[in-house]
């Protein structure tokens, strides 16, 4: 009888599995990566878009409301003349009258009190100001980001209608 000796180590058939199912956990891992990635540019698109549409709503609204004329609107500006005493579009309350010009320079939101534009918010891809009587309509377009079609989805324009209230309670109260 010849002596044998175990051999240790493993067979090309535990090998080939090992390896099998190593991929298969890899190719798993990567599928959830870019669904993860791909998640994360659409929650970011959205937050961008909420964003923008809260501070827009937020923005124009005081700014219309509190104005007792008809603004001017442009293509793709808006001027409005402000009383003594009303909240400016810096946040500030300004003790003389003021006029203030909001416009769009490159993604940026800018309002000019006279010294020059400030910039009051980011991530616009567009936007567009009308006038219908007593009612401003802006139509804002958020930025898309990471690759995402612009005017698609998160990104497509959304529409503010703001009703110039002191303007309309002004002329209600005329005899």
């Amino acid at each position: 009888m010849v002596n044998q000796q175990k051999m240790s180590g493993f067979t090309l058939v535990e090998l080939l599995i090992a390896m099998f199912l190593s991929t298969l956990i890899v190719t798993g891992l990567s599928m959830s990566y870019v669904t993860v990635k791909s998640m994360v540019s659409i929650s970011k698109n959205l937050e961008n878009a909420q964003e923008v549409l809260r501070f827009s709503s937020q923005i124009y609204s005081t700014s219309l409301k509190q104005t007792s004329l008809i603004p001017t609107v442009g293509p793709d500006s808006i001027v409005v003349s402000q009383e003594a005493n009303s909240t400016a579009c810096d946040g500030l309350v300004k003790a003389v009258a003021y006029t203030e010009t909001f416009t769009l320079d490159g993604n940026n939101l800018t309002c000019d009190l006279g010294a020059g534009p400030i910039t009051i918010l980011t991530g616009i891809d567009a936007i567009a100001f009308a006038i219908n009587g007593r009612l401003v309509t802006i139509t804002v377009t958020p930025l898309a980001t990471g690759g995402e079609p612009s005017g698609q989805g998160a990104n497509a324009p959304f529409t503010i209608d703001v009703a110039l209230t002191r303007v309309i309670l002004t002329n209600a109260t005329r005899p």
